[in-house]
């Protein structure tokens, strides 16, 4: 059995963050040595890094800095491929990033981005999107393999960090994700909610798919406009139908919140982002409803923070306060898009247990030089990059924006993984966050790729 056998069986464990050998760290060294050998045949881009590098093989954990992508080089596509209906050209561009070949990305008569990545969907390549809060998504490539472990791993991190309760179709259920769209963790979110859900109480916030030509329009009008493609009765008419469109969502979160109030003496699973957590309460509170007036087995869970809404400082304790939740009664994890499965809480800490799939690279804030390895004991602060042993779909190595503190080697709570201790992004620090130098390095390799052959336009 390879390394990366061994760890993929990890990924299939009901609990993989005990069940992790005691020769971790050279199991996923040669995992990664095993990664690199064969993604640099498939992926151009990271072999001319690793040619540029000088590094031919791993030798050590340090090896694999040089080679990691930043998490903005998913969205290095020129924006005139989506503007101009290029979708020839971002086959090329996701074909730069991705380990299979992306010419059998069927592009006749795609309409939109949306169109575009069904018939990636259709292809075997389940690309998701990231919000595109900046006005620009994040694409990124799944394998059939890398989405159904993913999958499995997000189940068992979950039900680890509430490890006294068991999923028994026994509560109300309020999600605030739809069944559809091009958001990753809409897959987890339909199997992890229904196996809680009573029959007829699973209760989605709206139905209405997420669809990354939402999240991108904006920034493609004022692009258009700028250049004189549009006009100001299309400007119009995008605006009308947005707040057309919120005018309907903020009439499913009314009915959303009547449905609530009216069982909140029941057994309640309420899985939301804080940001969504908070209006809640104030909504709640609106009507009358006081902190604690929830049945006293009510569980919660949370993820990708406030996403910009206006919260106090002590927001989180005040969520608490109100559905008179418990952190033992919290399913909590840290994790980001570019990584398979979650860190899962620890119970009962405030800490996550990484999988052991995921090897921590804890950088300095120039994401230049790594500060301490899997093989070391004892805790080091940086800046989080690590190394994914289960990406199939693209190359697993990953610089994020996050400044974290992981301690090895703690054996918190029987965890024979890494443990993260904090977490806080660059962005809202006042040292703020400096660009990685990687990020335009591979930016370039990818301009080149995608210009030599000449692209042909859809």
């Amino acid at each position: 059995m390879s390394a990366i056998d061994e760890l993929i069986g990890l990924a299939r464990s009901s609990d993989p963050f005990r069940n992790a050998p005691a020769n971790l760290a050279e199991l996923q060294l040669e995992a990664a040595r095993e990664r690199f050998s064969e993604r640099r045949q498939q992926i151009r881009v990271l072999d001319k890094r690793a040619r540029e590098a000088g590094i031919d093989t791993i030798d050590s954990f340090a090896d694999l800095v040089p080679l990691l992508f930043a998490h903005t080089n998913y969205k290095s596509y020129p924006e005139a491929f989506v503007d101009n209906g290029q979708w020839k050209n971002m086959n090329l561009w996701l074909g730069t990033l991705a380990t299979y070949p992306t010419d059998n990305i069927d592009v006749t008569d795609v309409r939109d981005i949306d169109d575009w990545l069904d018939r990636a969907k259709a292809a075997d390549h389940h690309v998701f999107a990231s919000s595109g809060t900046s006005g620009k998504s994040s694409f990124l490539d799944q394998s059939a393999l890398d989405r159904d472990l993913s999958l499995s791993a997000c189940v068992a991190a979950a039900d680890l960090s509430t490890p006294a309760y068991v999923a028994d179709h026994s509560r109300s259920v309020f999600t605030m994700m739809p069944p559809r769209g091009t958001h990753k963790m809409i897959d987890f979110c339909n199997i992890h909610f229904p196996r809680w859900a009573a029959p007829g109480e699973l209760h989605r916030l709206s139905d209405d798919p997420i669809r990354a030509f939402d999240a991108m329009r904006p920034a493609q009008l004022r692009r258009l406009l700028a250049a004189g493609k549009v006009g100001p009765g299309e400007i119009a008419a995008y605006e009308a139908e947005v707040q057309a469109r919120q005018a309907r969502r903020a009439g499913e979160f009314d009915a959303w919140m009547d449905l609530l109030e009216s069982r909140r003496h029941r057994p309640l699973y309420i899985g939301v982002m804080y940001g969504v957590a908070w209006q809640i309460v104030q909504a709640l509170r609106a009507r009358g409803v006081k902190d604690g007036d929830f049945h006293p087995d009510t569980l919660m869970s949370f993820g990708g923070g406030t996403k910009g809404a206006a919260v106090p400082p002590d927001y989180q304790e005040q969520i608490m306060r109100f559905f008179g939740v418990t952190p033992d009664r919290i399913t909590s994890s840290y994790a980001m898009v570019e990584m398979s499965g979650f860190c899962a809480k620890i119970q009962p800490t405030q800490s996550y247990a990484m999988p052991p799939w995921i090897v921590p690279l804890i950088l300095d804030k120039a994401g230049e030089k790594l500060l301490g390895a899997t093989t070391d004991h004892g805790a080091v602060e940086g800046r989080m990059a690590f190394f994914d042993i289960l990406a199939d779909g693209r190359w697993g190595g990953i610089i994020s924006g996050d400044k974290v503190q992981v301690e090895f080697g703690s054996g918190l709570e029987g965890v024979k993984t890494p443990v993260v201790h904090s977490i806080a992004r660059y962005a809202d620090l006042e040292e703020g966050e400096d660009k990685l130098s990687c990020a335009g390095s591979i930016d370039s390799y990818v301009r080149g790729s995608i210009s030599a052959p000449q692209p042909v336009a859809a």
